[in-house]
């Protein structure tokens, strides 16, 4: 007797063994390393949630919550929109000196969809890459919207600086606290010192002679490079700088005033300078990639933060939580813009 044999399921059988047995290539590594670091960011969010909320009366949160004055809410609104039209007239800034003809309209748009699409995207920077998508595809001019990215992201990173220096100071006079002087100080001169290399060719030309050329065969050293000196031409207009740094101040401003409000509509009161020291220390730690989307580690630090002020943390981690959500809801209304306009995508930079 004869036993009939699939070959057809053999030779697949095989093709799978072999497959299993080869090494991944970069590409399928490279993946899978993301995917890893996204489900390890998203367990950890849930891992620093689960143990706050532990941690504090949730429900005492969740009475204040009920009794939120509205009025205060609205506030917290109109603040964040007027941070997010002064981050766009910045912006626009950096463009229009180098003769891009977009409007602020479209502009203020862009911000708008890349802000929705940085609530979907697990990334901390997937905004900024939906917002230069959108505006390379407005101007038709990758560098002009790298550099002008950049060098605003440069601007906002050094005002930040200043801010968290500044309040960090001032806490140092406080009882147990001295050596945030001393700390201070290094972080600011630090900061000093590399604004004012980069306004020296000599160490920039030692820079790209030393370093840079070593690896200019890498295509992507190359784009860097070019990328690199087109924000540099920045330089040229210290006017504009200045005033960028001057707006970067009154959007961080206008942030600790956020959550100032909010505060304040839940009847939880602490003196404004302590919100000038902590909020720029808990927005550079949400920029740290170690979460998704910056979720547990804003309700941990600013709970951790604003307990040593004497704020209850249940009342810290409602702050936290309603900004959260507050400001979800607003950069939601990106979503509607992105359902009906299409101009960010399709029209010239004019439209």
């Amino acid at each position: 007797m004869t036993i009939p044999v699939d070959r057809g399921g053999i030779s697949a059988s095989l093709r799978l063994i072999n497959a299993v047995g080869k090494p991944l290539s970069a590409a399928a590594r490279k993946k899978m390393k993301t995917r890893i670091g996204q489900i390890l960011k998203i367990v950890l969010s849930i891992l620093l949630m689960v143990w706050l909320m532990a941690a504090i009366d949730w429900r005492n949160s969740l009475q204040l919550a009920l009794k939120a004055d509205l009025t205060m809410m609205f506030m917290a609104v109109v603040l964040l929109t007027v941070e997010r039209v002064l981050s766009v007239i910045k912006w626009r800034m950096f463009l229009t000196v180098k003769g891009s003809k977009i409007t602020f309209w479209r502009l203020f748009i862009i911000n708008y969809v890349g802000g929705f699409w940085g609530l979907i995207l697990p990334s901390s920077v997937s905004a900024d890459i939906v917002r230069g998508f959108y505006l390379s595809k407005a101007t038709a001019d990758i560098d002009l919207t790298i550099s002008s990215m950049a060098a605003d992201r440069f601007i906002a990173g050094v005002s930040l600086v200043f801010v968290a220096c500044f309040g960090g100071w001032y806490a140092g006079y406080q009882p147990g606290l001295r050596h945030l002087h001393s700390l201070t100080f290094v972080i600011a001169l630090i900061t000093a010192a590399a604004v004012v290399l980069l306004f020296q060719s000599r160490f920039l030309r030692w820079l790209d002679r030393r370093i840079i050329q070593k690896f200019i065969g890498w295509k992507i050293v190359r784009a860097a490079r070019k990328w690199l000196t087109a924000c540099l031409e920045y330089r040229k207009h210290p006017g504009l700088l200045a005033r960028a740094f001057l707006l970067s101040l009154a959007v961080q401003i206008t942030r600790v005033l956020v959550f100032y409000v909010v505060a304040l509509g839940f009847n939880l009161e602490a003196p404004l300078m302590y919100y000038i020291i902590f909020i720029p220390l808990i927005m550079a730690l949400i920029m740290l990639p170690v979460s998704f989307n910056g979720i547990g580690v804003r309700e941990v630090s600013f709970v951790g933060f604003f307990s040593l002020s004497g704020m209850p943390e249940s009342g810290a981690f409602a702050v936290s939580f309603a900004v959260s959500v507050i400001t979800t809801l607003t950069t939601a209304a990106g979503g509607l813009i992105y359902m009906f306009d299409r101009g960010p995508a399709g029209r010239p930079a004019g439209g």
